[in-house]
C-alpha cells in the first residue's frame, strides 16, 4: 500500500474545493491526473467513493470507463477481436474505437450533468481506465473527449475531470506516466495537471 495515497487524495479534494475555477488554466484543460500503482486499484476506488462525495459545493459524478467501453461496442465484439488480431488494420480503427468510447463518455457526462439530482459545481471522476487497453489509453481518451468539451449546463464552463490512472510516474520526469506500469506504454499527460 502506498502510504501517500490518502495524502494525495486529500490534496486533490482540497484543490477542487479551493481552486475549482483555476484548474486547467496553466495546462489548457481542467483535467487532473491521479496516477497510482495498479496494485492499489481497489483501495483507490474505495477512497474515491468515500472522500469524493457530493455536498452543496461540489457534485461528484463517478463514471466507470469499463461500463462505457462495453456499452459502446456492444454487438461488435467480433470486430474488436479482428482489430486486436491484425495490427496493420488496427491503426486507424483503434482511433475510431477511442472516439466511439469518448462519444459514449460524453453522453454519460451530459446525462449526469442534466440530472435534477445534480447540485453544486460538477466534477467528473473517471475510473476503470485499464478497460481502454490495448486499443486506447487515458491520453488518447482525453484527446478525443476534448473535441466534444463537456460543459456545465448552468455556467457553460468546461468541467474538471479527475482521471484515476493505474500506472507509474517515472522518477525525475514531468507530465509522463507508464500506463498500467508498462514501459512500452510511456505516455504524456494530455493538457492536464497531476496530483
Amino acid at each position: 500500500m502506498d502510504e501517500h495515497l490518502a495524502d494525495r487524495m486529500e490534496l486533490l479534494l482540497q484543490r477542487l474545493r479551493t481552486s475549482y475555477d483555476g484548474i486547467g488554466h496553466s495546462s489548457g484543460r481542467p483535467y487532473v491526473y491521479f496516477v497510482y500503482s495498479p496494485s492499489s486499484e481497489r483501495e483507490i476506488v474505495r477512497m474515491a467513493e468515500e472522500q469524493l462525495r457530493s455536498d452543496n459545493q461540489i457534485c461528484f459524478h463517478h463514471i466507470d470507463l469499463l461500463t462505457i467501453a462495453l456499452n459502446s461496442i456492444e454487438g461488435q465484439e467480433q470486430r474488436r477481436q479482428e482489430l486486436l488480431g491484425d495490427p496493420l488494420k488496427s491503426s486507424g480503427m483503434t482511433e475510431a474505437v477511442v472516439r466511439l468510447w469518448a462519444k459514449g463518455l460524453n453522453k454519460e457526462i451530459n446525462e449526469r450533468l442534466n440530472s435534477p439530482a445534480s447540485k453544486g459545481r460538477p466534477v467528473v471522476v473517471l475510473r476503470g481506465m485499464a478497460a481502454l487497453h490495448p486499443l486506447g489509453n487515458p491520453t488518447s481518451m482525453m484527446e478525443a473527449l476534448a473535441e466534444q468539451e463537456p460543459r456545465d449546463p448552468t455556467t457553460n464552463a468546461i468541467i474538471p475531470i479527475v482521471l484515476l490512472v493505474p500506472g507509474i510516474r517515472p522518477p525525475q520526469t514531468s507530465r509522463r506516466y507508464l500506463f498500467l506500469g508498462q514501459e512500452k506504454l510511456r505516455l504524456d499527460f494530455y493538457r492536464g495537471e497531476e496530483i
